[in-house]
């Protein structure tokens, strides 16, 4: 026998909530600061200080004494640096690119770039 379909609950669903157009991502992911943070600014440029100020011949035994996830962290600041290069600084950064791509490899590349947290 057929069930009894007299009951009206079902109509009181609101089906346009799941249209695409109304489709609204979630509010913890857009409550992020709006603005550039000075404090990243600051940490930036002084990591790139620090890692220009590095000669070359130390860089190999800097990188060796890093765990894996301190190696990412050095691709982000190194990739960083690339977008906002100063005189002199690309070439440095490629050495310390290679030195940390040594120990990282490619994995290391791949989880820097598609990290959603940037540096």
């Amino acid at each position: 026998m057929a069930k009894n379909t007299s009951s009206s609950a079902f109509r009181k669903i609101d089906i346009d909530q799941y249209n695409e157009d109304n489709f609204k991502e979630d509010e913890a992911e857009l409550s992020g600061p709006t603005g550039p943070d000075e404090s990243e600014d600051n940490a930036l440029a002084l990591t790139l200080k620090v890692l220009l100020a590095i000669k070359s011949a130390q860089i190999e035994e800097v990188v060796g004494k890093l765990h894996l996830d301190d190696i990412d962290v050095l691709m982000k600041y190194i990739y960083r640096g690339f977008e906002c290069p100063s005189e002199g600084s690309s070439g440095h950064l490629l050495l310390w690119h290679e030195k940390a791509y040594n120990i990282g490899g490619f994995g290391s590349i791949v989880r820097v770039l598609s990290d959603r947290m940037r540096v």
